[in-house]
């Protein structure tokens, strides 16, 4: 009799998630542990050391983040001295931040951490199970930015 296997794995969308969710609880720990982040301060902190500069806009648009929840991550960071408002213009969405040498400090503490810890998670695969995951991911990444929903 065969097995339908597609019946014994959940979707794929619910196995990202369900990942998703364990890791991010997880980093949120650490990184509150570590430098008194939230995860959405972490993840701002990240795009600005490799972006440079952003705007609010800028990023609701890479992470999905809601505009109230940016307003006030962003609100905090500025009053952490994690960030600063760059000159330049007058209306507030287009407003460019940046991280300040603080910011800059602390994200690199955290960034250490959190290359360790992505050694760790990857450690649990081979060098070709490690490929494989990448190009599936990437894979399925197309394949969404390619669908309708």
């Amino acid at each position: 009799m065969a097995v339908d296997e597609s019946i014994s794995h959940p979707s794929i969308s619910v196995k990202l998630n369900v990942v998703n969710v364990k890791i991010s609880r997880q980093i949120g720990q650490a990184v509150q542990k570590l430098a008194n982040l939230r995860l959405p301060e972490w993840r701002i902190m990240a795009l600005l050391a490799s972006a440079g500069s952003l705007s609010q806009a800028d990023i609701r648009n890479q992470i999905g983040m809601d505009k109230g929840q940016i307003s006030r991550t962003v609100k905090n960071m500025l009053a952490s001295g994690l960030v600063v408002n760059e000159v330049g213009t007058t209306k507030t969405r287009n407003v460019r931040m940046s991280l300040t040498d603080k910011g800059r400090q602390v994200h690199h503490q955290v960034d250490v951490m959190m290359q360790q810890r992505n050694e760790q998670l990857l450690s649990a695969l081979s060098d070709e199970q490690k490929t494989m995951l990448f190009d599936g991911l990437d894979r399925i990444e197309r394949a969404v930015d390619n669908s309708s929903a």
